[in-house]
This record gives structure tokens, C-alpha cells and sequence, in this order.
């Protein structure tokens, strides 16, 4: 059993050793996505092709056959591998369903275990001869039933990976390197074992099978892959997320924050080719990070017009929960935006311009009051009242602006009864004629995205309830309610004896917009309405008995 190796043993133990070396430098880039399979992959694949060539160093037929069962139970392994590693880097892992992972599972073990007790069933091969070529001796053996169904196996599986790979090289310039490497490693074994199975004989040694050989050329292709074009950094996972016809643009991001790829739609509002760039160059600021740009508004110029889109972020995951990329998504709000100025340049001609112009008025209306004539003096009382009223207006209508400003913001706990304390003790100051009674437990909170809302709600509705009120003495009353169990809300009422809000303001505001015959008289209840809904709340109207109203709001209770 002397063991007498040949050039052929030679070679193959160099490309082995290269296959390891790729395995062991590799170890560094095992988190990424697919590079589990990958090096797996390539492990066996150099165990495959020393084991087998070891084997042809032998000179007995029982010697090599020891080596052969032993190369053929990993080699079996590598169909299951190169799919696995096929379906992973192309992020398609919904298809690795039970019954695939079983079938993957199962063909390499049972071909691996019926491989090495070959000699006691003959379901692998039969009739094994040893053949000398010169200096090489090789094995003859007739396939047998489960080698066969084996290599039904492997020839399904194998165009599949093939296919996704060559898929990904048609379908992306950034990938098309890396995968075309990938499959011109592959397919010199693919023919190589090919051509064995089919009886082919193209080499000078017809009983050889040349697939562990054919390995020469793949390791240094997966290795140009991996260390040269960043095989195991970048993987096309998210492809098949993006919508090419999609009006919102999408950039996919491998784990460097660099673009894998992008719809059209993406690269005009960006305004470049962004494919393998990191994607901070197209954002000003000098240090990028995801969570400062997501959920800001990018304003750019997009076909010669002016266009705003909210920028926003997720995390793509592999079906073991890893992080393997993020998605950037651009959504046109132009319109929203269009709004938002043209509220800001509303809120600035009413907050300034009318409120300095009506300041003159009632200015001008104080000389009237001090007039002789008795006349003349109500007239200036009459312009000052209106005047005073148009500067409420304009007050409101700024408030309006700045409810719509904090919609959308993460909310923050806000202890409810202590919060409206102070805006209590100003109204008993306002109205020192009315009762203002209240109950506010201590510690009872909600959630708002800024306490402003809640000053803005309980604020207008004490004044409205008080200023509205016909009686002597007017009466409202303020209670806050915790939350009686877990998913309920947290509710302020606010009670009072006055005649009541008329229907055409509770009619308006049930249908949630006004018209020339159901409107209201003013911007408070409105208002009222805005700064709840923008907390995530609810506002609800009853009629008191016997006289006044009751005005619930229910919010979000907090920590």
C-alpha cells in the first residue's frame, strides 16, 4: 500500500491549500450575509479535492477506494452548499422552506453515509477496477442507483444557483464583477463532472474524474471575488424590494452605508448615478448617519421643478434576524410642503403685519374713547373691541400653525394636572368674577408630542367656556381622569354652566370641514380639535344637565 504521489496529487493539494487559505482569511467577513455558506462551501470543496487526490498517490484499489468513499461524502455536501450560498446572496431565503431545507439536508447525509459503507450494499458504485496510466492509477467503477439519484440532484440544484447568480449579473452593474466570477469558478467543475458522469473522455487518463481539478480555477476566482471586489461586503439582498416604476425613490445600503442600488426614480431625485458611492455624498452635512437624516425633508430640483421629499429609513434583516443593509426611501411631499410655506407666510402677515396695522387701530380707537362727545367716544369703544378681536384671530391662527408643527413628533410623558395648574391660576386671574373648580390627581400623565398641545386644548377651552357664558357668576370646572386599566385613556374634562355650544360648530366639526351654511364662529373649537389630534386624541362634546356643556379629552396615558 505504498502511497506514490503523482502531478496530479500535487496539484491537487495546491488547490486544497488554496481553498483553505481563502476559508481562513475569509473568517473575518463571517458576519456578513451569505459568507456562512460561502465559506463552508469552499471548505468542503477543499477537502473534496484533497481527499481525492491523496487517494490517487495510492497504488491498491483498496487504498484509493478508501479515499474515494471519503471524497465522494464531501463532495456530496457542495450542491447543497452552492444553492444555499446562491439563495442567501441573492436575498432570496424565503425559498429555503422546510421541505427544501430538509431536502438539502438529506441528500448529502444519506449520500455521505451510503458513500462510506459502499462495500457493504453497492447502492454507490460496482465493479471498482483499479487502471494504471503511467505513473497513475485510477479507479473504473459502474454507477450505482443512489449515485445516480444523487447526481438528479445536484443537476437541479446547480442550474438554480447558477441562474440567480448569472440573474444577479444582468440586473446590476455593482454586483455584475462579483458574480461573474462566481460563475466562471463554477462552471469548470460543472463540465468537468459532467462530462465524467456522462462517459466523456478528455484527458489523457479516461477513468479520471477531473471536477476536484477543475478547482484550480475556481479558487482563484472566488479569491479575485472575495478580496478584490468585496464578494461578502456587498450582496444584492434587497434587488427584488425595489419598485423600478415606483414614484418614490428607493436606495438600497449594504452595512458601509454605500448604495447597492437604486430605481430610477431614486437617481433623479438625487441627480446622479449613485450605484457603489457612499451615500453620504449626496446629503450635505459632514457627518452622514441614518438616524439625522430619516425623517428630514430633502428639498431639490427634479426635472427644472423645485420638488420636497421626506426621507426615511428601515433596516433590512436575514431570516436569522441580522442586519445585512438598510433602505432609504424618498417620498414626494411637494404639495405638503407648498402648504406648510404658504401657512408659514399666512402665519407671519397675520402674527405681524395685521397685528402692527390693528395695533394703530386700536390705538387710534383709545383717542376716540377719550373723545367729548359721547358719540364719538362709543364709536372708539366699538373700533377697539373689534380691533382687539382681529388680534385674538390672528393669535389663533399662529396657534393653528404651531399645532400643525408638532403633529408627527415622538411623544414625551407630560403630568397632566400639573402641567394645567398654572394655566388654571391665569384664568382665575382673567376672570376673577367666575368659579373655577378643578381635580387633579397627582401623577397622572399623558403622552404628547409637546406639551404645547396641551397647554393650546385646555387653555381655549377654559377661556371659551367662561367668556361664552351668560350667567352672574359663571361656573366651569376642570377634572382629570387616569386611565382606569391598561389601554384605556386619560381623559381632562372640562365642564360648564354656560347656554352651551351651538350645533352649527359641533355639526362642522363632526364632518370635519366647513361650508357657506354649516360653519362656525370662530378658530377656538377648531383649534381645540387640531392640538388634540395632532396628540393622538380624541375630542368629544356632550350637553350638561340641566344647563352647559361637558368637552372630553382622551389621551394617550403616559409612563
Amino acid at each position: 500500500m505504498a502511497w506514490d504521489p503523482t502531478l496530479y496529487t500535487v496539484v491537487g493539494v495546491v488547490a486544497a491549500g488554496l481553498f483553505f487559505l481563502i476559508a481562513a482569511v475569509g473568517r473575518t467577513h463571517r458576519t456578513q450575509p451569505a459568507a456562512k455558506a460561502f465559506l463552508a462551501m469552499i471548505t468542503v470543496m477543499g477537502g473534496w479535492v484533497l481527499c481525492y487526490a491523496v487517494g490517487l498517490g495510492f497504488t491498491t484499489l483498496d487504498a484509493q477506494l478508501v479515499w474515494q468513499r471519503s471524497a465522494l461524502a464531501i463532495g456530496g455536501i457542495v450542491p447543497s452548499l452552492w444553492f444555499l450560498f446562491a439563495v442567501q446572496y441573492t436575498g432570496r431565503g424565503s425559498w429555503l422552506t422546510p421541505t427544501v431545507r430538509a431536502l438539502m439536508i438529506l441528500d448529502p447525509l444519506v449520500f455521505g453515509l451510503l458513500a462510506l459503507t459502499n462495500p457493504t450494499h453497492g447502492l454507490i458504485w460496482t465493479a471498482p477496477t483499479i487502471v494504471t496510466y503511467g505513473s497513475l492509477h485510477a479507479v473504473e467503477f459502474a454507477f450505482g442507483p443512489a449515485y445516480l439519484l444523487h447526481l438528479a440532484y445536484t443537476y437541479v440544484v446547480t442550474p438554480i444557483g447558477f441562474g440567480l447568480l448569472l440573474f444577479s449579473t444582468v440586473r446590476s452593474t455593482l454586483y455584475r464583477t462579483q458574480a461573474g466570477l462566481l460563475l466562471v469558478g463554477a462552471i469548470p467543475p460543472l463540465v468537468a463532472n459532467t462530462t465524467f458522469t456522462l462517459g466523456i473522455e478528455p484527458g489523457v487518463v479516461p477513468s479520471l474524474d477531473y471536477t476536484p481539478f477543475a478547482f484550480v480555477v475556481t479558487g482563484p476566482c472566488f479569491g479575485l471575488a472575495l478580496f478584490q471586489f468585496d464578494l461578502l461586503e456587498r450582496v444584492p439582498v434587497a434587488r427584488k424590494q425595489i419598485v423600478a416604476d415606483a414614484d418614490d425613490g428607493f436606495v438600497v445600503l449594504d452595512q458601509d452605508l454605500r448604495a447597492v442600488t437604486a430605481n430610477p426614480s431614486a437617481e433623479r431625485i438625487l441627480g446622479a448615478p449613485i450605484e457603489g458611492n457612499p451615500v453620504a455624498e449626496q446629503f450635505p452635512a459632514d457627518e452622514f448617519d441614518l438616524g439625522t437624516v430619516s425623517g428630514t425633508t430633502l428639498t431639490t430640483v427634479v426635472g427644472e421643478q423645485q420638488r420636497a421629499y421626506d426621507v426615511t429609513h428601515s433596516t433590512l434583516s436575514d431570516d436569522h434576524g441580522q442586519t445585512v443593509g438598510y433602505v432609504l426611501q424618498f417620498r414626494d411631499v411637494t404639495d405638503r410642503h407648498t402648504y406648510q410655506q404658504r401657512l408659514k407666510v399666512a402665519n407671519r402677515v397675520l402674527r405681524h403685519d395685521l397685528r402692527n396695522r390693528m395695533n394703530v387701530v386700536t390705538g387710534w380707537a383709545d383717542e376716540l374713547a377719550r373723545h367729548d362727545a359721547e358719540d364719538v367716544r362709543a364709536m372708539g369703544r366699538q373700533i377697539g373691541a373689534t380691533g382687539d378681536e382681529l388680534i385674538q384671530l390672528g393669535e389663533q391662527v399662529r396657534l393653528l400653525v404651531e399645532t400643525a408643527d408638532y403633529a408627527g413628533r415622538p411623544t414625551e410623558s407630560v403630568d397632566a394636572g400639573a402641567h394645567v395648574e398654572p394655566l388654571v391660576d391665569r384664568v382665575r386671574d382673567a376672570h376673577p368674577e367666575a368659579t373655577v373648580e378643578t381635580e387633579l390627581p397627582a401623577g397622572t400623565t399623558v403622552l404628547v408630542p409637546h406639551p404645547r398641545l396641551l397647554t393650546i386644548s385646555v387653555e381655549n377651552l377654559l377661556d371659551n367656556a367662561l367668556e361664552h357664558n351668560d350667567a352672574d357668576r359663571p361656573w366651569v370646572k376642570l377634572t382629570v381622569e387616569p386611565a382606569s386599566e391598561p389601554g384605556e385613556y386619560t381623559r381632562l374634562r372640562i365642564a360648564d354652566g354656560g347656554p352651551g355650544i351651538p350645533e352649527a360648530e359641533l355639526e362642522a366639526l363632526r364632518e370635519g370641514s366647513e361650508t357657506p351654511l354649516k360653519h362656525g364662529s370662530g378658530l377656538g373649537l377648531w383649534l381645540v380639535h387640531w392640538a388634540v389630534t395632532a396628540a393622538g386624541g380624541t375630542v368629544t362634546f356632550e350637553e350638561r344637565e340641566p344647563r352647559g356643556s361637558v368637552v372630553t379629552l382622551a389621551l394617550h396615558p403616559g409612563d
